[in-house]
């Protein structure tokens, strides 16, 4: 994020490893007529003639049935305004009223592959605007783009290991993040989904959760086997006895359908079971560990306390021979695509960014790289080694909500009246959401992890939600 004034200057940028030759990689991201072939965050490019240097005119076809013609019939052609073959980097601008934006993409050598940076630098009064109609959504789903391109430059890519990664729920957030990052790193990567998607980078298979079918054939791999189970209803809905047993029940149901196809697998290495820190309830000043105890008393929130306890048993009961088996109990994740900052965000950009409820509640949360890296590290593609059995994803900074409002509004560049707790009561309730995700608290920590030795690099959360 730009320290200038953030009502007339932005900037995103989003970086990706690619287990693949630089020169192959920026072959494709160096040739703007290429890019909707692989970011499909908008329409790609038209590029007016093969020069292709500085001053080269082009076309943005941004995203979106209503902008997209908009700016198609309105705004003038950009250009090419920088190019360096030496350093791998190519820029593209657009004029914009009084200012203008500026698409940047960079690859760098990095140890077995190289970054792919791409960076959205937007400038002038109508920086604000811009920044929510169209620089955010080019921004979108980068490491998926990604990972097209690296299929692209696959038959050049650095190929890392022999091994199936399956991924249950994997079009999810987290799921689509994490199948990307490990296509991009020359995995085989298989996504159990109930409805495929044009143009996703890993291979898909249906599946509704429940039933054994043709899906169980990739848990048969002769490679090793890696199951991360991600399934389950969306959380944030209202607190009613009918949501609390339908979160139950997509979460233990897959679980033990998973269980089933798992038992006849011949090499299962791992299997890491998504679980919430939620699990502790509204859990109030108590410093909560691995060793911690779960709630039993009012603390215990059936739509938390309640859901994760039986997700963990049905995972805990599964008789499957996997090498390693871990509960995997992750916080709030962060970056400046998580579903749970649109709502807050909205808060903010509408004045009410200031404290909810007492603002004294914990919030324990990871940084979606730092979730990411400890994945790779449970799969044991890096290090440390963490050892098997229950893992707190967490950071060791949790904060108050008194100061991720205010990291909110810091980013935003907005002041915000305390918002206290009806007004989330009121607006949960017309958002069909539960105001207790936000008005509840635990101060989560890992001791696991410290004790692996297992270092966050994202410990700023400004910083990381901020992109």
């Amino acid at each position: 994020m730009s320290t200038q004034n953030k009502f007339t200057h932005w900037q995103r940028t989003e970086t990706q490893f690619l287990a693949a030759d630089p020169k192959a990689v920026y072959s494709i991201v160096g040739n703007l007529s290429q890019t909707g072939l692989w970011m499909k965050s908008f329409d790609g490019f038209v590029v007016h003639d093969d020069q292709r240097g500085v001053g080269t005119k082009v076309d943005l076809l941004p995203p979106g049935k209503l902008f997209g013609p908009l700016h198609r019939s309105t705004a003038p052609s950009g250009s090419i305004t920088r190019r360096n073959h030496q350093t791998r980097m190519v820029e593209f601008t657009q004029p914009q009223p009084a200012g203008e934006m500026s698409l940047r993409w960079q690859v760098d050598e990095h140890e077995n592959g190289c970054l792919v940076h791409f960076t959205v630098r937007l400038s002038g009064p109508g920086t604000a605007a811009f920044k929510f109609t169209v620089a955010n959504a080019l921004c979108k789903d980068f490491a998926v783009a990604a990972a097209r391109l690296y299929k692209i430059v696959a038959p050049t890519a650095h190929r890392k290991r022999d091994a199936q990664i399956v991924i249950s729920g994997g079009r999810g957030f987290l799921g689509r993040n994490l199948a990307a990052d490990l296509v991009c790193r020359g995995m085989s990567v298989a996504v159990l989904t109930r409805k495929a998607e044009t143009d996703f980078p890993a291979e898909q298979f249906i599946w509704d959760g429940v039933h054994q079918g043709p899906w169980t054939g990739v848990l048969r791999s002769d490679h090793p086997v890696h199951l991360i189970n991600l399934a389950g209803e969306r959380v944030d809905k209202r607190n009613t006895p009918q949501n609390i047993a339908a979160l139950t029940d997509s979460r233990v149901t897959s679980t033990q359908a998973l269980a089933q196809a798992a038992a006849a697998a011949p090499t299962l290495a791992t299997w890491i079971q998504s679980s919430t820190t939620a699990i502790f309830g509204d859990a109030g000043e108590a410093e909560l560990t691995e060793s911690s105890p779960i709630p039993t008393d009012h603390r215990a929130l059936p739509e938390m306390t309640g859901v994760a306890s039986a997700w963990e048993q049905a995972f805990n009961e599964a008789e499957v021979n996997a090498a390693q088996r871990y509960i995997l109990r992750t916080s709030l994740v962060m970056h400046p695509d998580a579903p749970l900052l649109g709502p807050l965000n909205m808060l903010v950009n509408t004045g009410l960014g200031g404290p909810m409820g007492s603002g004294q509640q914990w919030f324990s949360w990871i940084g979606l790289q730092d979730w990411l890296r400890l994945i790779r590290c449970m799969l044991g593609f890096e290090s440390p080694q963490i050892p098997a059995g229950l893992v707190h994803g967490t950071s060791p900074v949790p904060l108050r909500n008194a100061q991720v409002m205010a990291a909110l509004r810091s980013v935003a560049g907005l002041p915000g009246l305390p918002t206290g707790s009806v007004l989330p009561k009121i607006g949960a309730a017309v958002m069909g959401s539960n105001a207790r995700v936000a008005l509840t608290g635990r101060k989560v920590t890992s001791e696991v992890l410290d004790k692996a030795g297992f270092e966050f690099q994202e410990t700023d959360f400004t910083a990381t939600i901020a992109g």
